[in-house]
């Protein structure tokens, strides 16, 4: 009978392997998952990239909305008859203030990447994007446009270069600067 213990064989099946992995498995298992990896780190970056040129542009559109705004109303309010004076770089005038007292002088001047406005004492600096580049003043005299004027213009211009191409914005007065009267 210990004759026949020492013939049986231990059964062989594929059940019966051992508990684990094999080289190839895990090599695909790491190749699937950093490419997982690389597609997901990949498309975040690329969001993040998105966004930070969305909030710039946005940035850029508000600064130059505000700009634009500001001079608008402070050009509408330009005093007729009064002393003008205006380059490229800025222009001066006499703007009657909101509590309808004496005209304040109001100046605008565009240094390197910043406008600087002055009325009366108060002293504000308008950052320009930095992607905003030559800044110009131009002024409508009759039916030209000019680069300086020496009476209060008809309707005003500014332009900006930017890497899309320029932003410019005109402005036609609420008046006529001649008689003081609005147009209508």
């Amino acid at each position: 009978m210990g004759r026949k213990a020492a013939k049986e064989m231990q059964r062989t099946s594929a059940t019966s392997r051992q508990a684990g992995f094999t080289l190839l498995e895990l090599i695909v298992g790491l190749t699937v998952g950093s490419i997982l990896l690389t597609a997901v780190y990949a498309t975040f970056v690329g969001v993040s990239q998105t966004q930070q040129r969305v909030e710039r542009v946005l940035d850029s559109t508000a600064s130059w909305r505000y700009l634009t705004e500001r001079l608008r109303e402070d050009l509408n309010r330009i005093a007729a008859g009064t002393p003008f004076t205006g380059t490229v770089r800025g222009f001066e005038a006499l703007f009657i203030h909101a509590d309808g007292g004496q005209p304040l002088p109001l100046k605008y001047e565009i240094e390197d990447s910043a406008i600087t406005r002055s009325a009366g004492n108060v002293v504000s600096t308008i950052e320009l994007p930095a992607e905003f580049q030559q800044a110009v003043f131009s002024y409508q005299i009759g039916d030209q446009w000019n680069d300086s004027a020496e009476e209060i213009p008809l309707g005003f211009g500014i332009r900006v270069a930017t890497p899309q191409g320029q932003n410019s914005r005109t402005f036609a007065l609420e008046f006529n600067p001649q008689s003081g009267q609005p147009q209508g």
